[in-house]
């Protein structure tokens, strides 16, 4: 199967985390068809010359433009269209070496899927919900102050998504932006990523463009990463700032929250020749 697989690249942007990089390369050590691990250094400061791995590494330092100009600088270091890159945070562990390869098996089978979404937890084991709907205004204000989710506990229910199966690929509007498995010719030749987004709906974007261009977004729960998640717009002003202003962006270039509509089914020949 190993033949078959696409080339297979890992993007991670690190900004003051390099303390969890060698685990998080030591976890990818067991994939023998990983291209290259790039590195795209938002912190200079922190050196990372020290670091080491079994597979090719390439470390890019340059100014901290944004999560996502950070990944599009990464993206443009692969040269093969046909390439997936793991984009992600660097403070992960790969739980599960010996799904990945069947990950990118079924993005093959799967030319219409644009983005898988692996399951995440954290160190302690608390599952993280990494897929989601499109938010409206019932889950965007449940989901950012408590006292809503009284009110709207039911559209909250169906934007975390909890009662869909949870053991199988089931197509979602969008997934966490700290590891997403994305197709390279989704938007070859563009940037993947909106750079307006400093930190924050830089991914709801980025899946909301790929339902609109005809790709869809999977949730692929086989895949497993264990997260150093900090939760940081939840504790943090600054961050919460970033993610207020972000969203702010976003109403204002879709005009609203923007929902999906299904794919529809793909056309085959057969289909084709029936319609006319």
């Amino acid at each position: 199967m190993m033949n078959n697989l696409p080339p297979f690249y890992v993007i991670a942007v690190n900004y003051h985390a390099g303390s969890y990089l060698p685990d998080f390369i030591a976890s990818l050590a067991p994939l023998p068809f990983l291209k290259r691990l790039i590195i795209v250094n938002h912190s200079p400061e922190e050196s990372l010359a020290a670091l080491t791995a079994p597979f090719p590494l390439q470390v890019i330092n340059q100014k901290n433009a944004g999560y996502g100009a950070g990944l599009n600088r990464g993206l443009r270091e692969v040269g093969e269209k046909n390439a997936v890159a793991l984009l992600c945070n660097p403070d992960l562990v790969l739980a599960t070496p010996a799904k990945v390869a069947e990950a990118l098996a079924y993005l093959s089978a799967h030319p219409r899927v644009g983005c898988l979404i692996p399951s995440s937890v954290t160190f302690e084991g608390q599952s993280i919900l990494a897929c989601r709907e499109f938010y409206n205004w019932k889950t965007l204000l449940a989901s950012r102050i408590g006292f809503f989710r009284r009110f709207f506990a039911g559209p909250y229910r169906e934007h975390l998504l909890l009662d869909a199966p949870g053991d199988r690929p089931l197509e979602v509007d969008w997934g966490y932006g700290a590891a997403m498995f994305y197709r390279v010719a989704a938007f070859w030749g563009a940037p993947a990523f909106d750079e307006r987004f400093f930190l924050y709906m830089e991914e709801v974007d980025l899946c909301y463009r790929l339902w609109q261009a005809g790709l869809a977004v999977v949730s692929y729960p086989e895949v497993l990463f264990r997260h150093h998640s900090q939760r940081d717009s939840q504790r943090r002003w600054r961050f919460l700032r970033y993610h207020l202003v972000s969203l702010g962006k976003f109403i204002w270039k879709y005009r609203g929250l923007p929902q999906r509509q299904p794919l529809e089914p793909a056309k085959t020949p057969e289909s084709n020749a029936s319609s006319n």
